[in-house]
């Protein structure tokens, strides 16, 4: 799915949103942030949840993803997450 971003310039492009492994790791962070405050109350952020992820990655990137793009990229680390859970307990490592 295309959605619009703003690059840390400002522009406005027409791209698929591209994440670096700092950006990830800045977007977990400011989800661990959300959760703590409470603006998680079941499996996604309330809407409150979602400007405040929304306003706090803008501040910290300079890109201003959208609601879409962001929850995309929960819903993904999400799975991942469950992925791993699951090799781990199955191989036993860890």
């Amino acid at each position: 799915m295309l959605e619009t971003k703003l690059s840390m310039e400002g522009t406005e492009s027409s791209d698929k949103a591209s994440w670096t492994k700092e950006m990830v790791h800045t977007f977990c962070d400011i989800c661990i942030v959300a959760i703590d405050r409470g603006m998680r109350p079941n499996t996604q952020f309330d809407k409150v949840g979602w400007k405040f992820v929304m306003a706090a990655f803008k501040k910290k990137t300079g890109y201003a993803f959208t609601k879409t793009q962001l929850k995309n990229k929960w819903d993904g680390a999400k799975k991942d997450w469950r992925l791993w859970k699951k090799l781990i307990s199955e191989t036993g490592v860890g």
